[in-house]
């Protein structure tokens, strides 16, 4: 289907695009058309498919990073490859691990090597920094491109550089979805300028080469995950392009992004897998897309098992492929296109139209090409600064961490009044780095953090399945039913490490463990994968993943410090999980006169009920402690891929035990080092300091432990709304973004608004001038104002641009962020911060469901800035001209934050 005839209606589509004997040739032409049809003409409802232009054609001009030259050339020569592919070759090509062909000298690829939401997840080492909504909270874009660039660094270093990941766009517009650690933030301005970001970062700056594909996903409107491979989302016009489509087009338009994700969903009927609409109307025609599209795992086979939107596999491979999916990730393509050549659903010519967008890419990621002739080869683990990379996911951590509370300067704490500390909550000894998590050899969790501050040694009795520094095989961890890490999906062969663990006096090691299978053995090796070899655990089958039991394995004549290896042995595929280690007896705590003590009491798990006599435990820790370290949150057991919560405040027991220690002892600091956002009303009305840390890194404990004295001022704000109930909130499934969804459009105050975060020094922000008093098209209004820490620490704070649009004849935003400045200061330091503001500035602009295109308002507009959403102070109204002719493209307002710099 050409893209000009999308202004046609569903009417005149069917007498124009297929005869009635091309109609009548099977179901599936039938089929096939009346989905194009549709799918055009709901977007044609939506509005935006008439302003499409020629496939691979740039909407918006020029390359970012590759050029224009390269990009033609990389094309030119994937075509010469293709026209001399056979179907079947070319066949081969379409899923994620497309086979080689030899005579042609092309290798076998694998389009899904690995995931890098926030670090690589596998390999021998890597670097974990914090998640994309953790660094949202820093609002620091320069920052996240250092980040992504060492993230790729070490991706290619790894040979891992086709990525389905890290940009998921999905905005955290409610916090029940499962996925919401993945998302940076509920706002469109903040998601898409870090965003675009990333997107440099990973692909990085040479005009020749990739230096990896980032990946845009989950394309469109996946925002809930419980239900994702079957639901629907019923899409207004206005919330579409308004709000969920914003990010995605700026990772094309400013990040020259090379990959995009289909989703499992579909929107208004449509799968996102099957729509032409989205992936070739849209994504190519309108934004200029050059890259090539993958499937989320499975949502092809979705199109035909469980939307029932195509009659058979091969008409929903058939479907895909002229949508313009190239990569399935699953089998379908692969199996089934074959016959959809045969049955004449799919040509081969359309075939190969879709690998020859996927084999340019791959040429300019030099995979074709001799090693020297890519820079990006000599990346290597050996050549790679690990220091400075672990420096950064410090940094990250550090500026990830938002101040929520602190009534009557309770933080930072003193050192010399403090010297009995009790760490108490689940997630106190957990590196909580959240999910699509690598296993990065420094993991420093809250308690690990506080001992190190104070010298105090690490060795420990209990060991996480999380506390491993290094992994073989296919392991990963995830949320044990005790409310720590364990390692999971664990095989023969599989080993994993540990750090040091003083064996003087031990007699025993117990190990928790669950089996569905048959068991298997566990052998224990000291300091080196082929070291000593201590012993050998049997487990059992216990019934269930989650059915937890101790094994035991008798210790005799060891003495010291030694590292532990596990290797895990029994018959092929999963045979069971590792929660913990401990090593017993625990030798009894002596404790000088004077000195500093450390506790630690889990009391209770994440999930799960109250175990009484480990409640009463951890209380009774904190009744004499000069201050109590509270650190709890929800991880992946309560909500993650494939499943959203139910609630949004803290589960199992948590609430009861912050409010039984509370009881004992008022002087207690939260920390929440948790994964989404969290309703904890009571903790805010009665707690003297809340510190929040989400999932920030394999450093995070450092980051925490430096905020809580001092050693560092957080200064981060909150990339999304934390409501005070689910009465705030619309249900899950209502995507009208108009309907008191985030702070845009929140009727009632939340528990704490979008942008906010409290610092350990004061900020004044004054002197707002304005250059000029009206705009019209071509025009910007530069603002500015000057920034000053009026305390006495060095302190950060983001200075934030809000626009509230002039009254117009639909429901729009409260205020809407246009452009935000993180801005370091020394006590008594100032700095002037500017900004300019096109006439072009989304915030203007309103999706004219008539016009089907932005339009705009004319009148007065209010520039409004603070630090915060609910807090600015500086106002100035600007008048907008009426806009005398129509935009070049019906989406070409802007959404990126809005030029800003500092003097």
């Amino acid at each position: 289907m050409t893209l000009h005839n999308a202004e046609l209606s569903q009417n005149e589509l069917s007498q124009n695009e297929l005869s009635q004997n091309e109609l009548s040739q099977n179901e599936l032409s039938r089929r096939e058309f009346l989905s194009a049809a549709a799918s055009l003409a709901a977007l044609l409802a939506l509005g935006g498919a008439h302003e499409a232009e020629a496939a691979n054609t740039p909407a918006v001009g020029g390359r970012v990073g590759i050029s224009d030259a390269a990009y033609a050339s990389a094309r030119t020569r994937a075509q010469a490859i293709v026209a001399q592919m056979t179907l079947k070759e070319k066949i081969s090509q379409l899923g994620a691990s497309a086979g080689a062909v030899p005579r042609l000298n092309v290798p076998a690829y694998n389009y899904y090597s690995n995931e890098a939401l926030h670090g690589l997840v596998s390999g021998p080492q890597v670097t974990s920094f914090p998640v994309p909504l953790a660094i949202a909270a820093a609002w620091n874009p320069e920052l996240t491109r250092q980040v992504y660039r060492v993230v790729a660094d070490e991706c290619r270093a790894h040979d891992n550089i086709s990525l389905y990941s890290p940009l998921t766009l999905n905005l955290h517009r409610d916090p029940r979805w499962g996925r919401c650690y993945e998302a940076p933030g509920e706002d469109p301005c903040l998601a898409a300028t870090l965003g675009v970001q990333i997107v440099r970062g990973m692909q990085g700056d040479s005009a020749t080469y990739l230096k990896t594909t980032a990946c845009s996903k989950h394309f469109i409107c996946n925002n809930t995950d419980s239900d994702r491979d079957s639901v629907s989302a019923t899409v207004d016009p206005r919330s579409f392009w308004e709000y969920y489509t914003r990010a995605y087009r700026a990772t094309v338009i400013h990040g020259d992004v090379f990959t995009f994700m289909s989703a499992y969903n579909a929107v208004n009927g449509i799968p996102c897998s099957a729509d032409p609409a989205l992936l070739t109307g849209l994504l190519r025609g309108q934004w200029g897309f050059l890259g090539y599209v993958n499937s989320d795992c499975d949502a092809i086979s979705d199109v035909y098992s469980t939307h029932h939107y195509a009659p058979s596999f091969p008409a929903a491979a058939a479907l895909s492929i002229k949508a313009g999916c190239e990569v399935n990730c699953g089998d379908v393509l692969q199996k089934h296109s074959q016959e959809a050549v045969d049955q004449g659903l799919v040509t081969e010519d359309q075939i190969g139209e879709a690998v020859t967008r996927t084999l340019t890419v791959r040429v300019l990621l030099g995979t074709l090409d001799p090693p020297a002739k890519v820079p990006y080869k000599a990346l290597t683990l050996k050549s790679l600064p690990w220091a400075a990379h672990d420096a950064l996911a410090l940094e990250s951590a550090r500026q990830s961490l938002t101040l929520l509370k602190n009534d009557g300067n309770f933080l930072p704490l003193d050192p010399r009044r403090t010297q009995k500390i009790a760490v108490i909550g689940p997630l106190g000894d957990v590196c909580h780095l959240g999910g699509y998590s690598g296993f990065p050899k420094t993991q420093i969790s809250p308690l690990r953090g506080l001992k190190t501050r104070f010298g105090l040694p690490l060795s420990v009795d209990f060991i996480s399945g999380g506390d491993s520094i290094a992994t073989h095989g296919g392991i990963t961890t995830q949320n044990s039913p005790l409310g720590t890490i364990q390692l999971a999906y664990i095989s023969s062969g599989d080993w994993a490490q540990f750090h040091a663990v003083d064996f003087t006096g031990r007699t025993e090691m117990r190990a928790k463990v669950a089996s569905a299978g048959a068991g298997g053995q566990i052998e224990v090796h000291l300091d080196k994968l082929t070291g000593p070899l201590v012993g050998m655990f049997t487990v059992p089958g216990t019934g269930g993943w989650d059915h937890l039991v101790d094994v035991t394995l008798p210790l005799a004549g060891l003495s010291g410090l030694h590292d532990i290896f596990v290797v895990f042995r029994g018959g092929d595929g999963y045979i069971l999980n590792l929660e913990r280690l401990t090593l017993l007896p625990v030798p009894p705590l002596v404790v000088q006169k004077g000195a500093r003590q450390i506790t630690f009491h889990g009391g209770c798990g994440v999930t799960g009920g109250k175990d009484d006599a480990a409640f009463a435990e951890a209380v009774e820790s904190a009744r004499d402690a000069d201050v109590v370290v509270m650190v709890c949150g929800v991880t992946g057991d309560v909500d993650g891929e494939g499943h959203d919560r139910e609630t949004i405040g803290l589960t199992g027991a948590q609430p009861e035990l912050i409010q039984a220690v509370y009881a004992v002892n008022p002087k207690v600091v939260l920390v929440l080092s948790s994964n989404n956002s969290l309703s904890i009303e009571w903790e805010q009305a009665h707690l003297p300091a809340i510190l929040c840390a989400v999932c920030a890194g394999q450093a995070q404990g450092t980051a925490i432990v430096e905020a809580l004295f001092g050693d560092y001022n957080p200064g981060g704000k909150l990339p999304c709304t934390w409501y005070r109930s689910l009465d705030q909130l619309p249900p899950s499934h209502d995507y009208d973004i108009h309907k008191g969804r985030t702070y845009m459009y929140l009727d009632g105050d939340p528990l704490y608004p979008f942008g906010y975060g409290l610092s350990y020094t004061t900020f004044r922000i004054d002197g707002f001038r304005s250059n000029v008093r009206e705009i019209g098209p071509g025009q910007s209004v530069k603002v500015s104002v000057r920034v000053t820490n009026t305390g006495k620490r060095v302190g950060a704070e983001v200075v934030q641009l809000y626009i509230v649009p002039p009254a117009s004849p639909v429901k729009r935003p409260h205020r809407q962020l246009a452009g935000f400045q993180r801005v370091e200061l020394k006590p008594g330091e100032g700095k002037t911060v500017f900004f300019e503001v096109p006439y072009t500035a989304q915030p203007f602009w309103y999706w004219g469901e008539d016009e089907k295109r932005f339009v705009l308002q004319p009148g007065a507009a209010s520039l409004e800035i603070g630090n915060s959403s609910a807090n600015l102070p500086l106002k100035t109204l600007v008048t907008l001209k009426p806009s005398l002719a129509p935009l070049p493209h019906a989406d070409a307002v802007d959404t990126v934050a809005v030029r800003s710099y500092m003097v």
